[in-house]
């Protein structure tokens, strides 16, 4: 949320236009601007200071004040990469939560900046974000840095399968349809919601805490027995054998991922 591909959709639990913004949102390649970053901070010097380092560097810079003004921005134009203030405060909540809502848009690159640099600080901003940039920061760094981003996430802006059909599991993302030997597979609405994500996500661990935000919502980060469970009843109907997954591999300790085995 993984993530450019091409039109991507979770479903979501209504929560402030965001839905309403997927359903437009194409991260098709023609709708990336490759070199724009969108800068989101209420402070003005913020933006002054990235135009500072970026534009020489070839980028184009866009600002905005607020988080619905930059989910707007991102459902018309997926940037290349988001800046993002730390200390961006609306409704009581932080730039974490502005990032969680800009990831469930959109696959995009995100750094923080931040005056604080403490551990816990930069831990809570990485959980979401790709890098952590200190205010007062070099305009030399910055660039660096968005750069070193870009480059690691180049193969995620690239069109990604929409789909999976090994001959005997098929999975269509965009019907959300799921067959197994031919034959129809009933999953309830949740099961399918954390193949789909898998699916999209193939090869890749999504780690616990990342699964149950997306599906369940935050106040559900932490509920590693409820996912199992989950994980346990989506494999007892596409597995062939679900105490040795082929599809759904467990990675012990950190989360999930679809990696099919070769047969």
């Amino acid at each position: 949320m993984p993530g450019s591909p091409g039109a991507r959709r979770i479903d979501l639990a209504p929560s402030s236009g965001i839905q309403a913004r997927a359903e437009h949102v194409t991260q098709a390649p023609t709708a990336i601007a490759q070199r724009t970053v969108l800068v989101v901070s209420a402070d003005p010097r913020v933006p002054r200071l990235v135009r500072l380092a970026l534009e020489p560097g070839g980028f184009r810079v866009v600002a905005h004040r607020s988080r619905e003004d930059a989910l707007d921005s991102i459902a018309q134009a997926v940037p290349a990469l988001v800046v993002l203030d730390l200390d961006q405060r609306e409704a009581g909540k932080d730039g974490v939560a502005v990032c969680r809502s800009l990831r469930e848009l959109a696959d995009v690159p995100v750094i923080f900046v931040a005056a604080a640099s403490d551990d816990e600080s930069k831990v809570r901003a990485l959980r979401c974000g790709d890098d952590y940039v200190t205010v007062p920061f070099s305009t030399v760094e910055l660039l660096a840095r968005v750069e070193a981003v870009l480059r690691r996430a180049r193969p995620c802006l690239q069109p990604r399968e929409v789909a999976y059909d090994d001959g005997l599991l098929a999975i269509d993302v965009d019907s959300r349809q799921v067959t197994y030997g031919g034959l129809s597979v009933a999953l309830t609405p949740t099961e399918l919601q954390l193949l789909l994500l898998l699916v999209e996500n193939r090869n890749r661990v999504l780690l616990h805490e990342d699964l149950l935000r997306r599906v369940w919502g935050d106040a559900y980060r932490d509920d590693t027995h409820l996912l199992r469970l989950h994980i346990a009843n989506l494999r007892k109907k596409i597995e062939p054998e679900p105490a040795r997954p082929r599809y759904v591999k467990t990675r012990r300790g950190l989360g999930y991922t679809f990696a099919p085995a070769t047969r």
